[in-house]
């Protein structure tokens, strides 16, 4: 049912990013850039615009390489915004897109007899949220933040993820749109990586060397991609 490569004859698991894989990013964007700065704005009586611009000066600041960047109740402690995640959550619900071509595959690997799984950079407040349709699918939902207290997919991150499966990495498959995070990273334990490019991003050169291993939906994922 994947793809034939000399690697996946023995493919146990197959391993799905969230956002820009499963899941739009829409929601997410409009929580952090358009929730956190309208509320803060609110409280603050400030334009809309130099709330968006202090609010995200304050991201940069604590920046990607921290694990408060990712945590939700920091920052709504941090700008003393008196709501939760959840009804936050909710006033962005309806931007929660899930590709089409998610659910088709899923179902096809998980016919096929293959264990699924989600390994994301996201916390469990986000995956959990933007998933609930697609949970039945999944054995496991690994987040990198929320489980491990990384900031990033690491090649460490996808030895733990192994080890608690117990199941080597070269009966892994794992995909996402991140060149880094979700292809390099695995790829260094052995794990089968796919690179999810939707918008057709990585240059030439990039796309020549490892064009068998990049694809512009999951459809790529099957060896039959019938749509």
């Amino acid at each position: 049912m994947l793809r034939a490569t000399k690697t996946q004859e023995a493919i146990k698991v197959v391993s799905f990013d969230v956002d820009g894989t499963l899941v739009t990013p829409g929601f997410v964007d409009s929580f952090w850039l358009d929730g956190i700065p309208r509320l803060y704005a609110e409280k603050n009586g400030l334009p809309f615009e130099q709330a968006v611009s202090y609010v995200t000066s304050e991201y940069d600041q604590v920046g990607e390489h921290r694990i408060e960047w990712y945590t939700i109740s920091y920052w709504l402690q941090k700008f003393d915004l008196d709501i939760s995640y959840q009804e936050l959550f909710t006033k962005y619900q309806d931007l929660i897109k899930i590709y089409d071509d998610v659910e088709p595959v899923l179902t096809a690997l998980r016919d096929a007899g293959y264990d699924l799984i989600v390994s994301s950079n996201a916390t469990h407040e986000f995956i959990d949220f933007q998933i609930k349709p697609l949970k039945k699918f999944f054995t496991h939902i690994f987040s990198a933040t929320s489980d491990f207290g990384q900031v990033k997919k690491t090649n460490g991150f996808f030895a733990r993820v192994c080890a608690i499966l117990d199941i080597p990495p070269q009966r892994v498959v794992h995909v996402g749109d991140h060149w880094v995070f979700d292809f390099l990273n695995p790829r260094k334990i052995g794990i089968t990586a796919y690179y999810l490019d939707r918008e057709q991003r990585e240059n030439a050169e990039t796309a020549q060397k490892d064009a068998k291993f990049i694809i512009g939906d999951l459809y790529g994922l099957l060896d039959d991609p019938a749509q």
